[in-house]
């Protein structure tokens, strides 16, 4: 499973071209802020969503932890879809200083 940092999606987040967030937490979950950009799709939604997943594009699939979202690349992964898990999740995108990226 590809994955990266969440220093690393700041980064790309930051940079000039645009790139696809999905976060896979609930409701309430998202309430306390979202990556700039992110779509909100619920982690029990992705199946319903597959068909507005694009065969040529990454997407990076964020939660809170990163244990949903592992579980989401590897659906998507099965369904040939470019997905990336960012490790840490929402706690550490707050936890490492990135606070001033938040929503």
């Amino acid at each position: 499973m590809k994955e990266v940092s969440v220093t690393e999606l700041a980064n790309l987040v930051s940079s000039s071209d645009p790139i696809n967030i999905i976060d896979v937490r609930e409701d309430d979950e998202v309430a306390f802020g979202v990556i700039p950009g992110a779509k909100h799709i619920p982690m029990g939604n992705i199946p319903d969503e597959l068909k507005h997943f694009k065969d040529n594009e990454t997407y990076y699939i964020v939660c809170a932890g990163g244990v949903r979202s592992a579980k989401v690349v590897d659906y998507l992964n099965d369904h040939d879809i470019d997905a990336v898990n960012v490790k840490g999740g929402m706690n550490e995108w707050g936890d490492d200083g990135l606070e001033n990226n938040r929503v």
